[in-house]
């Protein structure tokens, strides 16, 4: 009964996941749809610096909204209800588990013929509503990247490949030892690494290539 209320939990999360904020924001604000400029990448640094901070702001709080759902839904349906006992089941691990396909649904999104946005940011909310500790030490490899090197593409994919042991090192550090949890964690963790990873080949290519653009607080189009 619990991996079938699980399963449903984890599609919830995937369509809730694939309800891409970039899009939704520029459609609503711009009329325009997102994957028709700049990198054509549906998410919140194209959103930035082709349409500018309002409806970048608008992707930001989707964003944020998708992952405090997806982070306490999954918890108020399967244990603050009543029907699963957390003493019996990992709630970390379910919400890891919704949380990897709100992720896929973000890259990966149904609505959206499965092409979307980095999957960055929701990662990132749904982390720290789960283990801020572990958000900690990812959101410090990002900053220390993006300072050394203002490429918030090359910051982000610094995060996918470290994310999976971020959620080991955060185990460690709260609970003394490592288990067969901290094994699942780390795989879930790797798993929503990799979604985001794929999403960001073409940037990874354009970094081999020289041609990736550093952030700048200045949009397209704006005087220099």
């Amino acid at each position: 009964m619990y991996y079938i209320a699980l399963l449903a939990v984890a599609v919830a999360s995937y369509l809730i996941g694939s309800l891409n904020s970039a899009i939704i924001s520029v459609r609503l604000i711009k009329r325009q749809d997102i994957r028709d400029f700049g990198s054509h990448n549906a998410g919140l640094t194209n959103v930035y610096r082709t349409f500018g901070g309002a409806s970048a702001a608008l992707t930001f709080l989707i964003d944020i909204l998708k992952g405090i759902v997806v982070v306490f839904g999954t918890k108020a349906a399967l244990f603050w209800s009543g029907l699963f006992s957390t003493e019996v089941h990992s709630t970390v691990t379910a919400c890891m588990i919704a949380s990897m396909f709100a992720v896929m649904g973000h890259c990966f999104p149904l609505f959206y013929g499965f092409k979307g946005g980095k999957g960055i940011l929701i990662a990132a909310v749904c982390t720290i509503c789960i283990n801020p500790l572990a958000f900690l030490f990812a959101l410090t490899a990002f900053v220390v990247i993006f300072v050394a090197t203002r490429y918030v593409s090359l910051s982000s994919i610094t995060c996918c490949i470290v994310y999976p042991i971020c959620y080991v090192l955060a185990d460690l550090i709260m609970f003394g030892e490592l288990d067969l949890y901290t094994l699942a964690h780390f795989f879930i963790a790797l798993a929503m690494g990799v979604f985001c990873l794929v999403r960001h080949l073409p940037n990874i290519q354009r970094l081999r290539t020289h041609t990736e653009s550093k952030f700048t607080f200045r949009k397209r189009g704006d005087n220099k």
